[in-house]
């Protein structure tokens, strides 16, 4: 696969209050002395998580009061977070914006490891905008693991081209192809060739799969820790946007 990404937590549910999960009361004591710790742990968690992004912003709405009962023990109506330029296993995200709707987090986890683990949420939202010069950098640590050498994305409106130079048999392989990309399963973005040329020459459909085949799928977030419904895919010049929606389930 082109693109593999490990990104950021751990979802499930809906709000709060799920059978199996209990507030640690000392922690609960710790965030009722400073309920600002929880910001501060979600910024640094956060950083972690991406490699100290250039932007990062944490918006916290209680369901009702900051400070709270539901706020000391990890409940809240919505948490945003926003960042820019963070970066996944080598992968820039020039842009991503994730919201939890009433979400129940482990503050234990929060706390002590400095991990942001989601019990229990409503929903979740992603928006991310990946670069073509991003892309293109990260293929190219990646180009011995995907077996195509020089690979090259780019992207153009409602369009990829993609190129680069992959082996049948013995034989060298400089192929081009240019297509769109589509939702598969909900979780994986692949690659359809609509015109594919192959050492500068047209080749047939079977040939095209071939090589298609070793290409996708092009993104795939099965291993997101949460687990997200790819929603709609938007390639623009030089970037490419991808947004996601899961509803929680207990």
């Amino acid at each position: 696969m082109f693109i593999a990404m490990l990104v950021l937590f751990v979802g499930s549910s809906a709000r709060a209050e799920t059978k199996d999960y209990q507030p640690d009361p000392a922690i609960t004591a710790r965030i009722a002395e400073n309920p600002g710790i929880i910001h501060e742990k979600l910024i640094s968690s956060m950083n972690k998580l991406l490699d100290n992004p250039a932007t990062l912003t944490i918006e916290i709405t209680p369901y009702n009061e900051p400070g709270d009962k539901d706020c000391i023990e990890g409940r809240f109506k919505k948490v945003v977070v926003k960042t820019s330029r963070g970066q996944v296993e080598k992968l820039y995200l020039h842009q991503a914006d994730i919201e939890f709707e009433e979400v129940q987090l482990d503050t234990k986890k929060l706390l002590e490891e400095d991990k942001i683990d989601p019990v229990s949420m409503k929903n979740i939202n992603m928006d991310v905008i990946i670069r073509e010069t991003d892309m293109n950098s990260f293929l190219d640590a990646k180009s011995k693991s995907i077996k195509v050498s020089n690979p090259r994305i780019k992207l153009l409106p409602d369009v990829m081209e993609l190129s680069g130079i992959t082996k049948y048999g013995m034989v060298r392989v400089d192929f081009w192809a240019t297509g769109k990309l589509s939702v598969k399963d909900g979780k994986e973005i692949h690659f359809y060739a609509s015109r594919m040329k192959v050492n500068r020459m047209t080749m047939p459909r079977s040939f095209v799969g071939m090589i298609v085949k070793k290409i996708n799928p092009v993104l795939n977030l099965d291993k997101f820790p949460f687990k997200l419904n790819l929603k709609e895919i938007k390639i623009t010049r030089g970037e490419m946007n991808f947004t996601s929606y899961r509803k929680g389930s207990r």
